[in-house]
């Protein structure tokens, strides 16, 4: 709604200057006062916009923050792991494609898979 508002401001404002200086109206004082309110009204609704813009954002980045800080003491915010896996447990070097353990020297595209150098 409110770049609809500006956008309408904005067009009329450059029709009403454009029609005047087609129709040579500029010298005439109360086609300059329109155009100076015009011009006056649109720059205060573009200001005024901004400061609502900010307002409304740094409101969504509060709500962001506070449903952070909400999440993390949830059990979503854990690492998840199959149930086949001990958390503890080492893991293998090495680079992972589709499963197994491939040695990183062999590990090219296109090629056929070597597991562990067989």
């Amino acid at each position: 709604m409110r770049s609809a508002i500006k956008l309408f401001l904005v067009l009329v404002t450059v029709v009403v200057i454009l029609v005047a200086w087609i129709t040579h109206q500029l010298e005439n004082p109360d086609i300059r006062l329109l155009a100076g309110i015009l011009l006056a009204s649109t720059l205060a609704a573009f200001f005024i916009f901004n400061l609502l813009d900010h307002q409304d954002e740094k409101q969504r980045r509060k709500a962001r923050e506070y449903k952070s800080k909400r999440n993390t003491n949830s059990d979503t915010s854990r690492v998840k792991r199959s149930e086949g896996t001990f958390a503890l447990k080492e893991k293998r070097a090495g680079l992972t494609w589709g499963g197994g353990n491939i040695k990183a020297s062999q590990a090219t595209r296109g090629t056929k898979r070597k597991f562990l150098g067989r």
